[in-house]
């Protein structure tokens, strides 16, 4: 009798034992909903909102970024999306998957653009284009950009998320347009960096009949939003090829885009942007004084800490640290 009576309670105790482990592991395993938003962040917590198609700047932006992640100084929270190609998400998610980061949410923009703008570097059914190297979407979560944002936001800490815009500004209207939103960038966001040219400028702002987006945003983001232009004279990508391997979607993209290998390199105002939403007057001055304006005659002035423009104290030496950071292998 006392013998069914100890295998009864060990039996028990093992039942027990067992249900723990599965409510540990379970709570462990995240959703295809979830992604990367719960990520633990080390340094600054960024989301990438990029137009990455015509240009391939937006490419060795990305690169920046993850070359920053890996040395600690960023984490990426998601990338979204603001033009409308549908192969767009395969090539973000190849980049991120080369850099072992293949669940980093991507939002995109769900609605039509006019005129939508070619890639040179995906899209032309080859088998070497950028969308057929190696990436699973199901990996991750993939969704109207909005949806992405108030999910990633909603888990951060206040004044704490760093936007980098080297696109249109039409995802980050329709954001602030919801109202959960922004709420959201007013209590979350501490930084909007916006590559675009500071007066009339004739692509990021208008591009696709969006300069009344652009207006919007310039006009309603509730925190600190500083503009970038400088990145024309300043190319970078000229050693992909000789230092990072053949599997590298950032090198084909250089080497596909618009037949300028890397090389000749490309011009890096997207890049330019990125370093300085990362590192700010470390290697930046900020000009708080003065104003900008567009071509639809709207023009805005500076305040500190709310409407601000940026620029490198040294081009040759973000210009380095731009390459360096593009040829990290991971």
């Amino acid at each position: 009798m006392k013998i069914e009576k100890i295998i009864l309670v060990v039996f028990t105790l093992m039942a027990f034992l067992m249900c723990l482990a599965c409510e540990d592991s379970g709570s462990k395993t995240k959703n295809v909903s979830d992604s990367d938003t719960d990520t633990e962040v080390v340094g600054i917590p960024v989301i990438y909102e990029t137009d990455m198609t015509l240009d391939v700047d937006d490419v060795g932006a990305l690169a920046v970024l993850h070359g920053l992640q890996t040395e600690d100084e960023v984490t990426i929270l998601g990338v979204c999306y603001n033009e409308v190609h549908t192969l767009a998400p395969a090539v973000i998610d190849a980049i991120n998957t080369y850099y072992n980061r293949g669940t980093i949410p991507i939002g995109i923009y769900s609605k039509s653009l006019n005129n939508p703008d070619p890639s040179d570097y995906y899209t032309n059914n080859r088998d070497y284009d950028v969308d057929n190297m190696t990436h699973d979407l199901s990996d991750n979560m993939v969704t109207d950009a909005v949806d992405v944002y108030k999910q990633i936001l909603t888990t951060q800490t206040d004044n704490s998320v760093v936007i980098i815009s080297v696109g249109f500004l039409n995802n980050l209207h329709d954001l602030l347009l919801d109202p959960e939103g922004y709420a959201l960038v007013e209590n979350k966001v501490k930084l909007l960096a916006v590559m675009g040219g500071l007066h009339n400028d004739g692509f990021n702002f208008v591009r696709h009949d969006l300069v009344d987006q652009t207006q919007y945003v310039i006009e309603n983001w509730p925190v600190t939003l500083v503009t970038t232009h400088v990145g024309g004279d300043m190319i970078t990508g000229e050693t992909l090829t000789s230092s990072t391997p053949s599997n590298n979607p950032v090198r084909r993209s250089y080497e596909l885009e618009w037949g300028v290998g890397p090389n000749k390199g490309r011009s890096s105002w997207d890049q330019v942007t990125a370093m300085y939403a990362v590192f700010g007057t470390k290697y930046y001055f900020e000009d708080w004084d003065g104003g900008g304006s567009l071509v639809n005659g709207y023009s805005w002035s500076f305040k500190a800490g709310h409407r601000g423009y940026a620029a490198p104290r040294n081009d040759r030496q973000i210009e380095q640290e731009i390459e360096r950071l593009m040829t990290l292998v991971p």
